[in-house]
């Protein structure tokens, strides 16, 4: 195994956790509401009392990094992608927080409502609501660790693992345009690069949404702030995939998750898939150990990106 592959591999998936988990206690907060009570977002923090995840502490993720950890360990269980183990999957975990809502972190209502149609036994191939939301492309990162070596698998089974919860094209295009992002900064291609081949494979599936995501190029002049209220910050998938693309090209990693994490809206979204574009790029050197001291069970999300590394190594020598 690469040792280079396998720090990018855990950079991604550490990235994405610490960003998510950077995110959670503002997510849905707008950014003039976190400049007033925090300034900016540059540590784990906890939740006001009267927030939504107010039952999380500092360190702890939400739902994305769940949903992500679910879908690398389906991979890792069968040594490849497989939408129909993944669907199982997702009805086992809706399961646990349909029986106990405190284990709800956030859960989507496109996510939320596919899994319960799930659990109602209805067939994967029609629970995927056509909302075009970002609850795919938050999670779709493994796909682009493990297929990295073919861009075509790679958007073939981001799309595919899409569908149980998202089925709108806007969401498919979401999904397959972060798996190539991290497939592609796992390769060495530059940022910008990353953005347009990205922008190039989601086109497959929707063109609006690929127009949005290669519109970032041309606001990197602007102000964070203006960048960012162009772009949006909403859960939309064509606003929140370009916003963590955008901090991606911006900044130098921790400052893309900070300001990721501080620009309201979808904070925890936003950071979490820039946090997976930065790891994949760039490794684990740049994560502050100020975040990974606190990092909720960061052993088992090491591990996961090392099993990750492990199967892709193994099926690009397939290939």
């Amino acid at each position: 195994m690469e040792e280079e592959l396998l720090d990018r591999s855990r950079g991604c998936m550490l990235g994405l956790a610490v960003g998510d988990a950077l995110g959670m206690p503002v997510e849905g907060l707008t950014g003039d509401q976190i400049r007033e009570c925090l300034g900016e977002v540059r540590e784990m923090v906890a939740p006001d009392q009267d927030h939504f995840h107010c039952g999380l502490g500092p360190g702890q993720y939400t739902d994305d990094t769940e949903q992500t950890l679910l879908l690398a360990e389906t991979i890792i269980e069968a040594g490849f992608f497989d939408v129909e183990r993944f669907a199982v999957k997702l009805a086992d975990w809706g399961r646990c927080w349909t029986m106990d809502p405190s284990l709800n972190r956030g859960v989507g209502w496109t996510s939320k409502t596919a899994i319960q149609d799930m659990l109602r036994d209805r067939p994967w191939q029609e629970t995927g609501l056509s909302t075009p939301t970002c609850g795919s492309a938050m999670r779709t990162a493994p796909i682009g660790l493990v297929y990295h070596c073919s861009l075509d698998l790679v958007s073939r089974y981001a799309d595919q693992q899409s569908l149980p919860t998202h089925s709108s094209a806007a969401a498919r295009a979401g999904s397959i345009a972060v798996a190539v992002g991290v497939a592609l900064s796992l390769l060495g291609f530059s940022p910008v690069k990353v953005l347009e081949m990205a922008s190039t494979f989601s086109d497959r599936v929707n063109r609006e949404f690929a127009h949005r995501l290669l519109m970032v190029k041309e606001l990197l002049d602007l102000e964070p702030p203006e960048a960012l209220a162009e772009i949006g910050t909403s859960p939309m998938v064509a606003e929140t995939v370009p916003a963590a693309f955008y901090c991606h090209l911006k900044f130098e990693p921790e400052e893309a998750l900070i300001t990721a994490a501080s620009s309201g809206g979808d904070t925890d979204s936003i950071a979490s898939i820039a946090g997976a574009l930065a790891g994949a790029s760039q490794g684990t050197a740049w994560i502050p150990d100020r975040w990974l001291a606190c990092l909720e069970e960061s052993g088992r999300i090491e591990q996961v990106a090392t099993d990750l590394a492990s199967v892709a190594s193994r099926i690009c020598h397939e290939i």
